[in-house]
This record gives C-alpha cells, structure tokens and sequence, in this order.
C-alpha cells in the first residue's frame, strides 16, 4: 500500500491530458455502476416495430454486462441557452448521430456506424431527435452550482418540457419498465470537470409514459462534431461498461485516445457481448495439446479461465491491428489481458477489474505513472509478437500470475509477424517440421499440432432433422495438410473431439458422422436420449450436413460442436457453433446465408422490406450490408 498512488491524485495529474468522463449515481461520481443501478436488457421482449431486429446470429453467450441486440431506438433531447445558443440544426445532429458514412469535421462515420462496425452490425443504434429546447437559465448558471447539481437540474426541466411531444415508453426497447437511452446533448463545450454540465452518464428517479427513465447520459456539443464523448457515454449507459482507468488507448472506455475516431471497444468486452466469439483455452488444451492458431484482427477472443476461479478470473487475448477504429495504437499484435470480475472498479494499478498485461511487463505499481496510466496511451512494446516479445508464460511474466499469487499456467509461443492474419502457439514446438514420411504416422506416437477452423452456422426449427449444408473450406485444410484437395478422403483420418479436446475415433452419426449432446458430448442417436445436434461429414466435397433432434431445440439455443481431420502430426480441428433460428434473424454475411426457406421476408436495417427468399431458397439480389430475416 506504501506505493499506491491515491486515485484522485493520479487523476488530478494526469487531468490536462485525459479529459475524463464520469458515471454519476445518485450525485455521487463512481467508476462502474452499483449492482442495484446495473443497465439490464432482455432480448426475448421486445417493441414490436424493433422485434424484427431482437433475434440475430450472433455468437450467443452468458454477458457479464448488458447485451442488446438487433436496433435499439435511443432518444435524443437537443438544449441551449441565451449564452450559448445552439451552434447546428437538429437536422445536422440527426446526420452526426444516425447518417451513414458522416464525416463532417473530420468524423469517421456517426455514431451509429461506430457501434455497427464494433458489432459486426448485430447492434443498430437509432437515435431519435428532439430540440432545440431553450434552458430557462444561461449555461453559466448550471455550471456554477455545485457537484452535479446544475446538471440535475437541467435534466428534470428538460424531461418536462418534452414530455407532451415524446413517448418515452418508445425508448424501452426490451419492455421492462425500463429505458434503455436517453441523451441529453447541449450546446457548448463541457466547462468544469466533476462538475456543472460535464459529459457523464447519469441516473434519474423520474417516471413518465408509465416507464422509469432511470440511466441518461449528457454529452456536449461545442459546435464542432465528434463522436468519442457520445460513443463512450452511451457504452456506460446502455452496456454498463466501467471507466477503465490505468488501461490506456487499447478501449474507448480507456483513455481518450481521439475524438474523431475513437478506438474500438476491446475485443475482450466484444466477445462478452457475442459481437465475436470466444475461444476457450482449457487445462487440457495448456497442459497436453500443441495448437497452432491462425486469427485476422478482431475475428475471435481466446480466453482462458482460471480453473479454480473460473467465473470470476482469467486472462483474455486477441489480435490487434492498428488500422480501421484501432488506427491509433501505436502497435499491432496480440494484446493481452487479464481479467477479474470480483475486483469493483478499475483504479488500482496492481489489481483492476480488467488490465492491459504488456508485453514490455509494464503496468505495476512500481513502474512509473507513465507506464501504470500510458500517456500518449499506447506503446508498441504492449503487444506480443515475433522479433521483440514472441512468447508469454508464467517464467517470463513472473508478475502476470492469477491474483492470489499462483501461476497460469498458460504458455503461447512462436507468435508470428502482425499481417492480414497472426500466428501463434498454444504450448511449443508449433513451428516444428512434421513428418518427413509420406504416409501419415499413428497420432498416437508423433506430437500432433492442432490448427482450428471456426465455423457458424444457423438451423431452422424444424421436425424432420432437415439439415443445412456447410463448407469446410477443403482448400484450405489440403493447404494445412501438404497434400491435395482431392487426396483429403483417402489419406486422411476422421475423428469426433470431445469438450476435453480427446480425439473419438467411433462415428455415432452417417458415415463420417456424429451425434453431440447439447455440451458437445459425442453420443449415441436416441430420439428419447441426449442426443440434439448432429454433423455428417463429406469428405469428397468438403462440406458437412448439420441438423438437430426433432422438438429438442428452442429458438435462440446454441451449441458448439468440433470434429478433427488427422495426417501425419497435424490436426485440423472445426469447431462450429450451431444457432437455432428463432422467429427473425439477422443477416452479416449475404455469401454465408445465401439459402434459406423460400418466402421468408427480408428488411434492411432501417426496417424496410427489400424482398424475399426466391423459390429455390436463394436471397434476392442485394448489396453487401446487414439484412433481417422474417419467417
């Protein structure tokens, strides 16, 4: 404790350059919201002009924060005052906060583009678009009072003037009583930090149109656009998210890294929402399987929990590119970061909810505020990777141990040059020459490396076990193999993998075929059984036939299943995680959802019918963009 910096001190120092935002509860500012004032959202309710965009595809998972899905209508209350008259047009306001492609002031897309980029478009933030209201006071007046108290006191008067042309229950999009976004956005720069009308996301007891109008939040408007104070207020008010202090550039609940392009949510909280998926590490994975991983920037979060703890700890990484909303950083790589979910708040360098481990070993108390607080806020010295720091393990990393002072365990070697794609080893020795022979050795003598092929997939309900047709990407496992594509049936061998990695050489499906519980257990066909998902493999063609149990699937259940291909020491393992449809979905990827049941109804995101599926199945012809499918 004798060298902690107290936090507020570190604040008040580094305050000239960071120019931070608050969450405020009930006038108070904290770091992350108490457990009782937690946003919350429910994606099985919905409006009905929005259930259309409540179902999606996405890779569903268990958030620790709330996960909205689909579009999201949120309100926007527009306010000046006779010292500080509004400085654009409720129509320029509509354009920064919903317009595709916006780029007034130097903006990279609006809000709304920001949040469908980071969510690979499963979430449309809609904002709608009220004012200007003329404050009964000048700004200077707010300002002036106390704490958060002029703020307070300008958001009750605004609620109450809009009240006659506003229905606020519209803005309760999952319809539990509560809002989910309100803005308040006001003309003029923020003045005063902690205090007056500060950008912040607030919380109210006000009730109107029989909703609670519980979380809002206030951003500024000085006349110029930018999109960085909206964007992270909305990620407290609507997700949850804390401020991440002592993290850095690597999130845009972090520091302030640019106003005009604000730096992605990291990619740690993005697989926690299902905006891409995670891909669990497990002690048999660390401890018995060499792994060869292959990942594009952004495409999937590894994660490997600590096994004593494994709902509260654990280390999370991912590839990051400094391109695109991530062009800032001053590096590309692996980022790594350790997690825990016990710990509330992030203002402890030691131990913080959630930490950047750099690779440089920076980020403890004893290193310099600098390195505890990065100021610009990024190094490249962060990020793992081939020539400086290409490996991470407990030896090298003495100071990256689980929170109680044990070791990890995990090992990652042999990580690659940043590219369009990344390299690295689970375990060692991945980049060891296979075999020289030219038949493929027992598995059971030779150390087999393991590459994964991720795969998704959506099925139908539906009571006749009609399965879909999915591509294995032959091409590529001949590449991983050495061999040709057309030798794959022949020369290769088939296996099941159990959740523990095991290899299972029995088929319980057709041919090269299994049956997997709803844990991705192989077992046995039995209507009356476990038995729920099913994958036949075709070798000959490289695709695989998946489909489930009749009446042992809800619409929105997921499941993951893996099956491996063998030659000689490598293993090409597909992990495919299977959605079932509910009543709508949403189309990402028009090449992967080209058929489907004829007739279904599709809609942009804007809610417009486009079309529907031709009689073979196929999607009418549209351009590349985010599509919603109606049964």
């Amino acid at each position: 404790m004798k060298n902690r910096i107290p936090f507020f001190s570190l604040i008040a120092l580094m305050l000239p350059a960071m120019a931070l935002a608050d969450i405020v509860y009930q006038g108070k500012r904290v770091q992350e919201w108490p457990a009782e004032a937690m946003p919350t959202f429910d994606n099985s309710r919905g409006t009905p002009q929005s259930r259309t965009l409540m179902k999606t595809t996405a890779v569903t998972t268990k958030s620790h924060y709330a996960a909205p899905k689909g579009k999201i209508y949120s309100l926007t209350l527009l306010v000046d005052f006779s010292d500080k008259p509004a400085p654009v047009t409720v129509d320029e306001v509509k354009e920064w906060l919903n317009k595709e492609g916006f780029n007034r002031d130097g903006c990279n897309g609006s809000v709304r583009d920001y949040y469908l980029d980071v969510s690979n478009g499963q979430l449309d933030l809609t904002n709608e678009v009220y004012g200007w209201y003329r404050a009964k006071h000048p700004k200077s007046w707010y300002e002036g009072l106390q704490g958060y108290s002029g703020s307070d006191s300008l958001m009750k008067e605004v609620f109450e003037y809009f009240d006659p042309q506003v229905d606020f229950s519209r803005y309760d999009n999952d319809k539990d009583g509560t809002t989910e976004a309100i803005n308040i956005v006001y003309a003029g720069p923020g003045q005063t930090w902690g205090q007056g009308l500060w950008p912040h996301s607030g919380w109210s007891s006000e009730k109107r149109d029989g909703v609670r109008l519980t979380h809002h939040q206030m951003t500024d408007m000085p006349g110029k656009f930018s999109i960085y104070v909206f964007v992270h207020e909305s990620g407290h008010m609507i997700f949850g998210w804390p401020d991440l202090y002592w993290y850095g550039d690597y999130c845009t609940m972090g520091n302030r890294a640019n106003d005009l392009n604000p730096v992605a949510i990291n990619d740690f909280y993005r697989a926690d929402q299902g905006w891409i998926p995670f891909v669990d590490i497990t002690s048999n994975d660390v401890n018995n399987v060499t792994s060869l991983e292959i990942t594009k920037p952004g495409e999937f979060c590894y994660r490997y929990k600590n096994p004593n703890r494994p709902d509260k700890e654990g280390l999370a990484w991912s590839y990051v590119q400094n391109k695109g909303r991530n062009k800032v950083l001053a590096g590309s790589g692996l980022l790594m970061q350790h997690y825990d979910f016990s710990i509330e708040g992030n203002s402890s360098a030691d131990k913080l909810g959630l930490r950047i481990v750099h690779a440089s070993a920076a980020g403890k108390t004893s290193d310099a505020v600098t390195d505890q607080w990065p100021s610009p806020g990024s190094t490249a010295n962060t990020f793992f990777k081939s020539g400086t720091y290409a490996e991470f393990s407990d030896d090298a990393y003495p100071a990256i141990r689980w929170y109680n002072g044990s070791k990890t365990g995990l090992k990652i070697t042999d990580i690659g040059t940043p590219g369009e794609t990344l390299t690295f080893c689970i375990g060692e020795n991945c980049s060891e020459p296979s075999s020289s022979s030219s038949e493929p050795a027992s598995s059971s003598s030779v150390e087999i490396t393991v590459q994964k092929i991720a795969l998704e997939t959506t099925l139908p309900i539906n009571d006749n076990y009609a399965p879909v047709t999915l591509d294995l990407n032959g091409n590529e496992v001949a590449s991983i193999f050495g061999i040709k594509r057309t030798e794959i049936e022949d020369k290769v061998e088939f296996y099941g993998v159990e959740p523990d990695g095991t290899l299972n050489s029995q088929t319980t499906g057709e041919g090269t075929g299994h049956w997997f519980d709803n844990g991705g257990k192989i077992v046995a066909w039995d209507p009356n059984g476990t038995s729920i998902v099913f994958s036949n493999m075709d070798l000959t063609t490289m695709t695989t036939k998946i489909g489930h149990m009749p009446g042992k699937v809800n619409a929105g259940d997921t499941f993951t299943v893996r099956q491996a291909l063998v030659y000689g020491s490598k293993q090409v393992t597909f992990e495919i995680k299977v959605t079932i449809e509910g009543g709508t979905t949403i189309i990402r990827n028009i090449e992967k959802a080209r058929h489907g049941k004829p007739g279904n109804r599709i809609f942009n995101v804007l809610g417009q019918p486009v079309g529907v599926r031709n009689a073979n199945g196929s999607l009418p012809d549209l351009p590349k963009g985010v599509y919603v499918e109606v049964k």
